[in-house]
């Protein structure tokens, strides 16, 4: 039976109308489906056989117990970012040695000596202890250090993404504006940014950035935690230009002494480390199929 590729969308941006084909052509050719609307996007029936996520290495079970209840955006869009952590991250729950000498080749300034736990969608809670919001990391790993001090990474994974409008009239706009909500708080008294930049950072182009960036300082300074290092770490194909201009740019905003608490990793980059330091063959599948279903 021949599936079609399914319809596509005129007004996409030239990297994201390349990146809902490829999905497409997965669904089409590698999933043998049909399509829902578009020709990224499976039926619920489809959906609720995880077809949108990698079949092994506990991607499902994770999957289940963190989102149990069907999410047409979560389960059924092949494009959508939201579904991409569990398949590029959940994996190293099963190997954390292959986690630590990936993101150790990965990142600078810092050497990790053990990855503790690294969970998918992730907030602490209660939020009131932190930003009050409802900012969470895609993924977020707990290592010790060398020297035996705690850490962690907060990862934002985005696929064809940019940036996203503030609503006028949402709690996040009082909080951006409000000189006592903890995004203020932490963004003007931490010696985190070059003086003068807050109004940079509250913009659409950096705004998601910045909270994320900011949820981390929050945990940091959290007293009953004991955490001395934070990278937060943005996961992004190397086609997703938005995120390698602004990437640099909110760096640039950071003291110098700051700036490595921002990072950013293509897929291409991961992908490649990955399959470098992988030695066994039920990974090696699984890399495979990370590029084929997002390197465009």
């Amino acid at each position: 039976m021949h599936y079609l590729l399914g319809n596509q969308y005129s007004k996409d941006y030239d990297f994201k109308a390349k990146a809902r084909q490829l999905q497409s052509n997965y669904r089409s050719v590698i999933l043998k489906v049909d399509f829902d609307e578009y020709g990224n996007r499976l039926t619920k029936t489809d959906a609720l056989n995880y077809l949108n996520f990698y079949p092994g290495l506990g991607v499902i079970e994770t999957l289940a117990k963190r989102y149990p209840k069907y999410s047409k955006g979560l389960y059924a869009d092949m494009l959508r970012s939201e579904h991409i952590p569990f398949n590029v991250l959940a994996p190293l729950k099963q190997d954390l040695n292959l986690a630590k000498k990936v993101f150790n080749r990965l990142l600078n300034g810092i050497e990790i000596k053990n990855i503790e736990k690294i969970e998918i969608e992730f907030a602490p809670s209660p939020a009131s202890d932190y930003l009050n919001d409802r900012t969470s990391f895609d993924a977020y790993i707990e290592f010790k250090t060398t020297a035996n001090e705690l850490g962690f990474l907060g990862i934002e994974v985005k696929y064809t993404e940019h940036e996203y409008k503030l609503k006028q009239v949402s709690k996040e706009n009082y909080d951006i504006t409000n000189p006592q909500s903890a995004y203020n708080q932490i963004s003007t008294r931490q010696n985190l940014f070059v003086p003068g930049v807050l109004t940079q950072l509250k913009s659409d182009r950096l705004r998601q950035i910045w909270r994320n960036h900011l949820l981390g300082e929050s945990m940091l300074l959290h007293p009953k935690l004991d955490f001395k290092h934070f990278i937060s770490v943005i996961l992004y194909p190397s086609g997703n230009l938005h995120f390698k201009k602004v990437i640099p740019e909110y760096q640039s905003l950071l003291l110098p002494e700051q700036k490595l608490k921002l990072q950013g990793i293509t897929f291409e980059t991961f992908f490649n480390t990955l399959s470098e330091n992988n030695t066994t063959k039920e990974f090696k599948g699984w890399i495979t199929y990370l590029k084929e279903r997002y390197i465009v």
